[in-house]
């Protein structure tokens, strides 16, 4: 039934909550967990003084794009190291798992991923949000459970666990 599981992590203790469900899916269908972090690209800020021109020069926008460049390969690397420890644990339970990063917007990058790679179950928890700001917002784990076509379990983690 479910051969491929699909785990969007963001670093966050809430969003982990999402691996134990996994887990014990995989283990009842021998299922592979695929661990996902998407890394929000960084903009290029070029400093600008009040009431100076928002033209920059090309020296100037080479270094911010090699700034946010610079910002990305870090989070990226962190977000390996964050994701390597999780595969360990889980091969050391003798569950078959493997973590990929993909700089982009979570969302999109999850349906993206899921529709590609022949995903049979997402399993990803929501933060929450609610009222204005979810009105305002929106909510990754609704966007993917309304557009992703596939099945999707959301967790909401209980406040303070």
């Amino acid at each position: 039934m479910f051969k491929r599981i699909l785990v969007p992590l963001d670093g966050s203790r809430y969003g982990s909550k999402a691996l134990d469900y996994a887990r014990a899916i995989a283990e009842k269908f021998g299922a592979e967990i695929i661990l996902l972090q998407v890394v929000k690209p960084s903009v290029p800020v070029t400093p600008t003084g009040i009431g100076e021109p928002m033209i920059q020069s090309p020296a100037a926008t080479r270094t911010a794009i090699q700034i946010a460049q610079n910002e990305d390969k870090r989070n990226s690397t962190s977000a390996a190291r964050y994701l390597g420890r999780k595969v360990r644990d889980l091969k050391a339970k003798n569950i078959e798992g493997s973590y990929q990063i993909i700089i982009g917007t979570p969302a999109e990058a999850i349906m993206n991923y899921s529709q590609k790679n022949k995903i049979d179950l997402i399993i990803m928890t929501t933060h929450g949000k609610s009222g204005i700001v979810r009105a305002v917002m929106g909510s990754v784990a609704d966007e993917v459970v309304r557009n992703s076509g596939k099945p999707v379990m959301v967790i909401r983690p209980k406040k303070g666990k």
